[in-house]
């Protein structure tokens, strides 16, 4: 009742209906969608702001990340993946150099990057060379989420100073 304030039917009965409507109607919709993986439950019997967290959470994108030494093929790799898999591919460097955030700590770096995601349309991104640190890291994964995959590519140090050389 306290959470339906302002309807002029906000009575039990009247709660009631609505309630074995949604469960007819609305319940058989959501199983539909959750053969696809598209529905996203959120506990609605804790406080408003829980749930509003969880709701914001449940709205971003999926986020992968690509990390690497230079030269280490990050981008070939990146632009490669997303041209198959329908992602975004966003530079986690130039986004920095874009809004003028380099001489800014990691925390004011990573909640710019989390705004820019909160606004992003495309449902799945990659971000490369991004984090950057373990405070990064710590930080997206406690004021966002947790990526749902980091490739990590491995170069040893000749090879991808060779690499190196061989773009200049």
């Amino acid at each position: 009742m306290g959470r339906n304030q302002g309807r002029s039917d906000d009575n039990p009965e009247a709660i009631a209906k609505r309630f074995e409507t949604y469960v007819s109607e609305n319940m058989p919709v959501i199983d539909y969608y959750e053969q696809f993986g598209k529905v996203r439950r959120i506990d609605a019997n804790r406080d408003v702001q829980d749930i509003y967290a969880d709701t914001r959470k449940a709205m971003l994108p999926q986020i992968s990340c690509i990390i690497g030494p230079k030269a280490s093929g990050k981008s070939t790799m990146g632009r490669a993946l997303c041209k198959r898999t329908n992602m975004k591919l966003i530079n986690y460097n130039d986004f920095i150099k874009e809004k003028n955030l380099g001489d800014c700590d990691d925390q004011t770096k990573t909640m710019a990057l989390i705004k820019r995601l909160s606004l992003e349309i495309c449902p799945r991104i990659l971000l490369e060379d991004f984090p950057q640190s373990e405070t990064q890291a710590n930080f997206f994964t406690k004021n966002c989420t947790a990526p749902s995959r980091v490739f990590s590519l491995e170069c040893s140090k000749d090879l991808c100073q060779e690499r190196m050389i061989q773009l200049s």
